[in-house]
């Protein structure tokens, strides 16, 4: 740790037990800007809150926002002291230099998604990370987390020790967005591209230690696929983590790379895709609330289902077909754009599973709860 760092730690540290907490002073953080807490954070003020987005970083810093304060700085350690609550989406250390020792300062984890995999302490390798302890010791903090639906909230209350009376049923605040239409249109900032009509995502799950297999069809044919996808007047957009070292590094045919230098938000721009291609990720949790077509490539479920394993068994919730080869996933592609209802009512049972909430109200029913 730096020595500048190490000052504003133990100052942090020192003022968050002597300092009285104000019960509006509401500080918001996460690893960007965006997620859970962003929303929340915008929409705060509305409901008698003192909203602060505490932050190390950069970008966020001089992106002019009001309100955004850095965690090096006399202003942002007084604040982090002070606040009667701290809402993230990943761990404290998002607020890092600055430390939360005081207990009475509430630590509110709203996460990052609905996962598909299991995670944290569900994770079977879970143990064996250096970092185990120290998340333990947080969780034991939280004062609550939310979920998408009782069978999520479920989920949640066992891998993070919670008792199921803390786990609200609220849904996520980025996915509101699904029901605003802001986003501007991705293409500005993919182009140039072939015109088209339609679009179709392909955003495959996160593999700790191995690189995803994109198109992972023995009999993979990329002119077939390009034929295809002008018969659809679609373009398909690919985009995997990023450190994934899979990731598609140029345009093939209407085949096009979408990293996050084109949208750092993927949800944010869901609502302009007509189809999703994936795996296991939990964009397709995300994606059933637009009610859209959706396939799934599932080439290693028996060693993924081993580690990190799945929450909810992939044959309760896949929610479209599997194709095993090139020319069936081409017949899938053709029938999720002329056939969209095909696999509707299969979409909707998983969705009710997953979702309890599809109105975009989800930031307002967590602030309600969080005061």
């Amino acid at each position: 740790m730096r020595l500048e760092d190490f000052v504003w730690a133990a100052l942090s540290a020192l003022l968050g037990w002597v300092m009285p907490k104000d019960p509006k002073l509401f500080v918001f953080t996460g690893r960007q800007y965006g997620g859970n807490t962003a929303p929340l954070f915008e929409a705060a003020a509305r409901f008698g809150l003192r909203p602060v987005w505490l932050t190390a970083r950069k970008d966020v810093l001089s992106s002019g926002r009001p309100g955004v304060v850095s965690t090096r700085s006399w202003r942002g350690v007084w604040l982090a002291s002070r606040a009667g609550a701290v809402v993230i989406t990943h761990s404290l250390g998002d607020l890092a230099p600055v430390l939360l020792t005081s207990r009475r300062t509430r630590i509110i984890n709203v996460y990052h998604g609905m996962p598909i995999k299991k995670v944290s302490t569900a994770d079977p390798a879970f143990i064996t990370r250096s970092y185990a302890k120290r998340n333990l010791r947080e969780m034991a903090r939280y004062e609550c987390m939310i979920a998408t639906s009782e069978a999520m909230a479920r989920l949640f209350a066992q891998t993070f020790g919670l008792p199921l009376s803390r786990v609200h049923v609220t849904g996520q605040p980025r996915t509101d967005v699904l029901f605003e239409g802001k986003a501007p249109d991705l293409a500005l900032r993919a182009g140039p591209l072939p015109a088209h009509s339609k679009r179709i995502l392909y955003c495959p799950t996160w593999r700790d230690g191995s690189a995803t297999r994109l198109f992972p069809f023995t009999d993979q044919d990329w002119d077939a696929l390009d034929a295809c996808l002008v018969r659809l007047d679609a373009l398909m957009f690919v985009r995997t983590h990023p450190n994934d070292p899979a990731r598609l590094s140029e345009r093939r045919g209407r085949v096009v790379p979408m990293q996050g230098d084109v949208v750092e938000e993927v949800t944010d721009v869901l609502p302009q895709f007509n189809v999703l291609v994936t795996d296991y990720s939990s964009v397709f949790y995300d994606f059933l609330m637009l009610d859209r077509p959706c396939i799934f490539l599932p080439y290693d479920l028996e060693e993924y289902a081993r580690s990190p394993g799945f929450y909810l068994p992939f044959e309760q919730i896949v929610a479209g077909p599997t194709p095993a080869s090139a020319a069936a996933f081409v017949e899938a592609l053709e029938d999720a754009v002329f056939q969209p209802e095909k696999h509707a009512a299969r979409r909707k049972e998983v969705q009710k599973l997953v979702h309890t909430y599809v109105d975009g109200q989800a930031t307002e029913r967590v602030l309600k709860r969080l005061i």
